[in-house]
């Protein structure tokens, strides 16, 4: 990883990500981020947690990779449709590795934009 991926990373453990409005690559509001979750094996951020429906009772679980910064919003590279199809996870504080599992599964390759 480059030094630019890297401190990309350090902002996200920081939590700078958290408490903003996210949204999918058509510019749909999905929600706000309440979390950054590591990879288990790797202990790296790697997902976001973004509270979703009335009074976000919901949560989805995205990747972080392709994710960006649009002024105070963040972007996520995925649509609707592939985040509302993901695994159903509960909230927790980490994600286990069989969640880690079926949500790289998902959101392979062939899931981008």
């Amino acid at each position: 990883m480059d030094d630019r991926s890297d401190r990309y990373v350090d902002d996200i453990t920081d939590g700078m990500w958290v408490d903003r409005r996210v949204r999918d690559t058509s510019g749909d509001v999905l929600g706000v981020v309440v979390d950054v979750y590591e990879d288990p094996h790797t202990r790296r951020p790697t997902w976001l947690a973004i509270s979703t429906g009335y009074f976000g009772t919901c949560v989805a679980v995205v990747p972080i990779r392709g994710a960006s910064l649009l002024g105070d919003e963040v972007v996520v590279a995925h649509n609707r449709e592939t985040i509302t199809e993901a695994p159903a996870v509960e909230i927790f504080v980490a994600v286990t590795p069989d969640h880690h599992r079926q949500l790289v599964d998902h959101y392979g390759p062939s899931r981008s934009h």
